[in-house]
């Protein structure tokens, strides 16, 4: 797969849209730029995202980038970190000739494609792409290793491979580090402030799950929802004609043989969407239905891995 989509980078010219999805994280944002980088000396190459960037995304690249662009404008579009038409929903006549990703294929297939479900980030995986052409420069090494690091959670969750691959690089990890700091924004502390005031806490012998709702920042909620202490939390949220559902886990639950990214992809069948993620990060976008039904659908799913529960609250 890696020398197909090497070969197509190979031959590309003219115009190159590298895309990415809703709300791009680090992780997309750095394949991306990256492989911007890479093809700016063959191509006129732009990346593109649906809707918008995210706040750390934006904080730590300050990226120029096409918002809702126009695929029919370019001579080849480069799909990455996602292949999931339900988070390009801004963008003009979707396509997608290249897919590069680590999450469960989606229906955007492209003519070529690069996808590892084993990968703990689409930035190693471009990383192994360029490096394939020779050494890698050291502004690309840098911004990919910052996609690394955030979508590893700060290296808690790396392996072997990320690390063989981060060992390869000549970069500052001390500044990489730095850039990442951040402070919430007040946007971010009010939602993940109401996600706690609404949750419903459910627990399964001594696992912990909670929901809440609110109208965006679903995320980051759910990850300080996990902090405050739930060993599973899911935040639900109804955008115009839309739901989106995203969840957080501790790492505990995989002993427990929870997988979120296959409670996820039902889920997103339910919503008439799609979904999936990774094992302690799942999501599901789709059409607008019940949120009570709606989460009866995660419990039951959640039941049939942990058993009997009972609410708490």
């Amino acid at each position: 797969m890696m020398n197909e989509v090497r070969e197509f980078l190979s031959k590309l010219e003219g115009r190159v849209l590298v895309l990415t999805h809703h709300n791009a994280d680090v992780d997309a944002m750095a394949s991306a730029l990256a492989l911007k980088e890479f093809l700016s000396g063959k191509c006129e190459a732009r990346v593109g995202v649906s809707e918008s960037v995210s706040r750390l995304a934006s904080q730590v690249f300050s990226p120029e980038v096409l918002v809702n662009p126009d695929c029919s404008e370019f001579d080849a579009v480069i799909l990455v970190d996602t292949s999931v038409p339900e988070q390009l929903k801004g963008v003009e006549n979707l396509r997608a000739d290249a897919v590069i990703d680590h999450h469960p294929p989606g229906k955007l297939v492209g003519r070529v494609s690069f996808v590892d479900e084993s990968a703990k980030s689409t930035s190693q995986l471009v990383y192994l792409l360029l490096r394939s052409f020779g050494p890698v420069d050291p502004k690309i090494q840098e911004i990919l290793a910052t996609g690394i690091v955030t979508d590893t959670a700060h290296l808690r969750l790396a392996d072997r491979e990320v690390f063989r691959i981060l060992s390869e690089m000549d970069v500052d990890f001390q500044r990489i580090f730095k850039k990442l700091e951040t402070e919430p924004d007040i946007s971010e502390r009010v939602a993940t402030l109401k996600a706690a005031r609404r949750m419903e806490i459910f627990k399964f012998g001594e696992i912990l799950v909670v929901f809440s709702f609110l109208g965006s920042h679903e995320a980051v909620a759910c990850r300080n929802l996990v902090k405050l202490g739930a060993d599973i939390a899911v935040v639900i949220t109804k955008k115009e004609n839309e739901m989106r559902i995203s969840s957080r886990a501790r790492e505990k639950v995989l002993k427990k043989g929870i997988d979120l990214s296959e409670i996820f992809r039902e889920v997103g069948r339910f919503l008439e969407g799609s979904g999936g993620g990774h094992n302690l990060a799942g999501s599901a976008n789709g059409k607008v239905k019940n949120p009570v039904k709606v989460k009866g659908l995660i419990l039951s799913l959640l039941s049939e891995r942990l058993g009997r529960y009972r609410k708490l609250r």
